[in-house]
């Protein structure tokens, strides 16, 4: 027996370590559980991604601007024979025909022509203008970034919010149960005193009436609580049956956590509004670099023949070559300049001031409009937890009196009015209490998107 208990405790504490570790992770039916399981497939995200993805590829192609830009030409055309080596098409738009038009007795006027070239152009300097191009799309992938990220937390928000709604229609519905079988009660109660002869026959046709009163209420709260299910699997659509939700800590929320008055300035809707700010002031640099000139480095090879040998003869063998044919060669620099768009440029810059003046402005007033919403929705939140916990006394002392009220009118010392009229009361104060934690709920979650910190809602509702 001895040497089995140190087996049975080894057993005992990797079973208490299996169920500590379960329970740390997100239960189904927690709001942390449902943001895990949507993941990053809703479509929003989606398309956030791929505009990260198409600026990073732009940022590749401006990256390809340093690099020799090589043309290939290859021409074999059948055409006009000038005594020299052959017509061709330089460019297109353009027909080119050089030397003497004389022709010689027995000589075709024209013949199989040839023209191929290779250009290379390597801009060797542009004056800092790629660098500064590079660095906008920088800036641009940044802003990508951001907006994903803003796109998340604006998710994040728009679940909790329709969570939170479920978990109000599924409070309605708890409530509309109870207030049913509380009428049912009544109902049964003044239905027996009746047929004893303690109380009026209309006692129970009022209590009927009350009854299916609060059917009619139970089966709108059970359209809302259906519909509230619908809603939630726009984020997650592999959802199926009920969910089991945190209904007591909705009801019973407890004191909120501080938060901070101003917002963190790496909040994701102001990162937005930073990067388009540094974006824009990348955009007047480029502008400013775009009115110097580009210094090129330029090469070029060309081979021309006809299918005419020097002789006048008609060349036979074409499978090896053209006899009468010229090779060239050309190597230099070349500066290009426009000049025409230095006074375009000026205007263009005036214009990208303008820009910047303007996200400068717009990354001004997000802050000032969501430091003045933190710091507002931050005060009703601490006159609401005040609010919270007096309707929850109320609805104590008034569950207390019905109660009594109910024991009164079975002992026949109060009419039925007077019952249904506590009941009513009681049944506005249950249905404030909801609406006031409800109301709470969603300041907390507006409070969570405004700093960016959805910890203390993820540690709660689960």
């Amino acid at each position: 027996m001895m040497k089995k208990f140190p087996l049975y405790l080894t057993g005992m504490l990797l079973m208490l370590y299996s169920v500590g570790a379960y329970s740390q992770g997100p239960k189904e039916g927690s709001l942390s559980y449902l943001w895990e399981l949507m993941g990053n497939n809703y479509p929003m995200l989606t398309e956030k991604q791929a505009r990260i993805e198409e600026f990073e590829y732009r940022k590749k192609e401006l990256s390809t601007v340093a690099l020799p830009q090589v043309q290939l030409q290859l021409q074999n055309s059948f055409g006009t024979f000038a005594g020299t080596n052959g017509a061709f098409f330089p460019i297109p738009g353009v027909f080119n025909v050089n030397g003497n038009v004389a022709e010689k007795p027995g000589v075709p006027g024209s013949t199989m022509n040839t023209f191929g070239s290779v250009l290379l152009d390597w801009k060797v300097s542009q004056f800092g203008k790629q660098q500064k191009m590079m660095e906008a799309a920088g800036y641009e992938i940044q802003e990508a970034q951001s907006n994903y990220e803003a796109a998340r937390l604006s998710l994040r928000a728009k679940m909790t919010r329709t969570y939170l709604n479920l978990l109000y229609s599924q409070s309605g519905l708890s409530w509309a149960d109870k207030n049913v079988l509380r009428v049912k009660e009544i109902l049964d109660l003044s239905s027996s005193l009746a047929e004893a002869g303690l109380k009026p026959g209309a006692d129970t046709a009022l209590a009927a009436a009350t009854y299916l009163q609060a059917m009619a209420q139970q089966e709108e709260w059970q359209g809302k609580y259906a519909a509230g299910q619908v809603n939630l699997k726009e984020f997650v659509p592999e959802l199926n049956g009920e969910l089991r939700l945190p209904l007591e800590v909705y009801r019973n929320i407890g004191l909120p956590d501080q938060s901070p008055d101003t917002v963190s300035t790496s909040h994701p809707f102001l990162q937005v509004l930073d990067k388009r700010f540094k974006y824009q002031q990348s955009q007047k640099k480029v502008l400013a670099r775009k009115q110097m000139p580009s210094i090129s480095l330029l090469a070029g090879l060309s081979a021309r023949g006809t299918g005419i040998n020097r002789d006048g003869r008609v060349h036979q063998n074409f499978a090896s070559g053209f006899d009468n044919s010229a090779h060239n060669y050309l190597i230099g620099l070349g500066l290009s300049w426009n000049l025409t768009g230095l006074y375009i440029g000026s205007l263009e810059k005036k214009r990208a001031r303008k820009q910047v003046d303007a996200a400068a402005s717009q990354y001004q007033l997000q802050e000032l409009q969501m430091n003045t919403a933190l710091q507002a929705i931050s005060s009703r939140i601490s006159a609401q937890v005040k609010q919270v916990a007096k309707t929850k006394d109320a609805l104590k002392k008034t569950l207390n009196a019905y109660d009594l009220y109910l024991s009164r009118y079975e002992a026949g010392l109060i009419n039925l009015t007077d019952l249904l009229q506590i009941q009513a009361l009681l049944q506005q104060v249950e249905k404030s209490n909801i609406e006031v934690c409800q109301e709470l709920w969603s300041r907390l979650n507006t409070r969570a998107e405004l700093s960016g910190d959805y910890s203390y809602l993820f540690n709660h509702l689960k």
